[in-house]
């Protein structure tokens, strides 16, 4: 056990493996300390407890969606089609995880559950920016849609809800949310 870490994301890394084949609720200091062949106390060096250990797994997860979605291609220009191939690519990653992992979190104690809101609200807004950025390359949409009783920035926050209920709802899919998508757009 005298093995040094190399660094604080070699941590990270281990208990994102222990999450993705264990499960969440498999993560804690002993684990990562055994496969790590580190002591409990370096461990606490790096993490004071269990929930920040917790909230870097999730912070590292939402940093791979982020940065795949950045990296992704999208197929066409078309809004809604942009939105399945989105949801897609964040569903695949999910899948890594025990299906109900967000369920576990939401376990967590108020103060810690706020302060993971709030992490998860930074990550939610650049997942948003994404979305944005797909709306406004989308040339078919006519402008008449919006007003200012129907904003795109209403309309998108819409869209990004529907997308993590049907996510929390474990769907393989958004076929029938990208017809609704069409409907309303074109």
């Amino acid at each position: 056990m005298n093995k040094n870490v190399t660094s604080r994301q070699e941590l990270i890394d281990t208990a994102m493996e222990i999450a993705r084949t264990e499960g969440i609720h498999k993560v804690n200091i002993r684990n990562i300390a055994r496969k790590c062949s580190i002591s409990v106390g370096v461990l606490y060096n790096y993490f004071p407890n269990k929930t920040e250990l917790i909230f870097a797994v999730v912070n590292s997860f939402w940093a791979d969606v982020i940065q795949n979605l950045s990296g992704m291609v999208p197929q066409s220009t078309c809004f809604p089609q942009f939105v399945s191939q989105y949801y897609a690519m964040i569903n695949e990653q999910l899948s890594e995880f025990e299906k109900d992992w967000l369920t576990q979190l939401e376990t967590m104690p108020p103060e810690d559950k706020k302060r993971g809101r709030e992490l998860e609200d930074q990550c939610f807004q650049v997942l948003l920016d994404v979305l944005r950025k797909a709306l406004h390359r989308d040339t078919s949409i006519s402008e008449s849609v919006w007003s200012e009783e129907y904003t795109q920035e209403e309309f998108l926050q819409f869209v990004f809800h529907h997308l993590i209920v049907l996510l929390h709802a474990g769907h393989k899919n958004c076929d029938f949310f990208e017809k609704t998508l069409r409907k309303i757009l074109y």
